[in-house]
């Protein structure tokens, strides 16, 4: 295996979830503060967006493993060669918390739009903090049993 930096790829790591969780915690625990929405957006976002930016360039410029294939997007085998990087597995990891994230952020603005009470927003935010989609699905069920 090529010689990763562990350390640095643990810093990046720490980085994109305390930036993920700031939101996160926004979303939790602010739901009506007027800046919720900004911070999720134009801080957590955006600081996990550049991450994300600087780690998929140096992913997609990494050497494939020996007898391995080049990773990128094109086929299933170079997905598979980016995700067994150990710096494409944390940009893959860094894009879910990105889109988890913004998908928390709708999760709260529909459900501020439809006056849904933020207990029951509080597991959608959970399962989609922790499962993305599952979450996602747990609040357009909500949606649609509140008729919305």
């Amino acid at each position: 295996m090529h010689g990763y930096n562990y350390k640095e790829l643990n810093l990046y790591f720490n980085l994109a979830n305390a930036f993920a969780m700031s939101g996160w915690l926004c979303l939790f625990l602010l739901p009506t503060w007027t800046y919720t929405p900004i911070i999720v957006l134009y801080v957590s976002f955006i600081l996990i967006a550049l991450l994300y930016i600087f780690l998929l360039q140096k992913a997609l410029r990494s050497k494939p493993e020996p007898d391995g294939d080049k990773p990128g997007f094109s086929n299933i085998r170079g997905v598979l060669a980016l995700l067994r990087n150990p710096i494409g597995g944390l940009t893959a990891w860094v894009h879910i918390l990105a889109f988890d994230l913004m998908m928390g952020l709708y999760i709260h603005e529909e459900g501020a739009l439809h006056n849904i009470s933020h207990w029951y927003l509080l597991p959608c935010y959970f399962f989609t903090l922790m499962f993305g989609p599952i979450g996602v699905m747990m609040f357009l069920g909500l949606k649609f049993a509140l008729g919305f």
